[in-house]
């Protein structure tokens, strides 16, 4: 029966992805334009707005602390990675036509986990659910178009704040405590892409948190032995600019 119910999704999921293939097939059919065609239309424009949809993973980079160092209780404490969902809005400024000025606000969703060894042979996992508010502030540096596509660079700072630090579960007595605020450095790559009504950016961005997310609590197990938690995340997006 859950053979039979895994299939089923596989088959939904399928069909939905011919579908979306199928729509998008005229925006690359329909006369594609030059790049070098479509720069002059977007260069006069100066500023310019779209949607960001997101995909990835995250985990915690972990420093522990001198009593993680002498305690004979504690073998490990590892972050393992979980998956991340985006959706958000572009806007962009462009400088001239290699160099853009850009923020991207958005919601980032994403349950990352922290498991504890202990010498018993004892293993705990804690799983801490985030919902982070994103305020990024990027530059963008692109190359000149190849036919209808244009690579380029991006980078830039990024402040979250942390709307998943109100959830019921991060407020157990045995959870391990995160301040709301983060900020930190974002890099990546990506392309451009220039059909006929929009242009769609295919972009792999890295952010790593530059910002200590950890609240020590001595009192706690799954505390004491940390000194620091930064926020690490991985995301493959897809940009739709008109």
């Amino acid at each position: 029966m859950q053979d039979t119910y895994i299939w089923h999704k596989h088959h939904l999921y399928r069909r939905q992805i011919i579908i979306v293939l199928l729509l998008l097939l005229p925006a690359f059919g329909f006369g594609q334009r030059n790049a070098m065609q479509n720069d002059f239309k977007y260069h006069t424009k100066k500023y310019h707005f779209g949607i960001v949809l997101g995909m990835g993973f995250g985990d915690y980079r972990i420093r522990q602390n001198a009593l993680f160092a002498q305690s004979d209780s504690i073998l490990s404490i590892r972050s393992k990675h979980g998956v991340s969902f985006g959706i958000g809005a572009l806007a962009s400024y462009h400088i001239n036509r290699h160099i853009e000025f850009r923020t991207l606000p958005g919601f980032l969703f994403c349950d990352k986990d922290l498991t504890y060894e202990f010498s018993d042979g004892t293993i705990v996992k804690k799983t801490l659910p985030q919902v982070y508010f994103d305020f990024p502030f990027e530059m963008k540096f692109k190359t000149e178009p190849l036919k209808d596509v244009k690579l380029y660079l991006i980078a830039g700072v990024k402040y979250g704040f942390d709307l998943g630090a109100s959830f019921k579960g991060r407020k157990d007595r045995d959870m391990p405590l995160q301040l709301r605020h983060d900020f930190g450095i974002n890099y990546g790559v990506g392309m451009e892409i220039h059909l006929p009504l929009f242009i769609l950016s295919p972009e792999f961005k890295v952010f790593n948190s530059v910002l200590n997310i950890h609240q020590p609590n001595n009192e706690l197990i799954y505390s004491k032995y940390m000194k620091g938690l930064y926020n690490r995340n991985f995301c493959f997006s897809l940009i739709f600019e008109g």
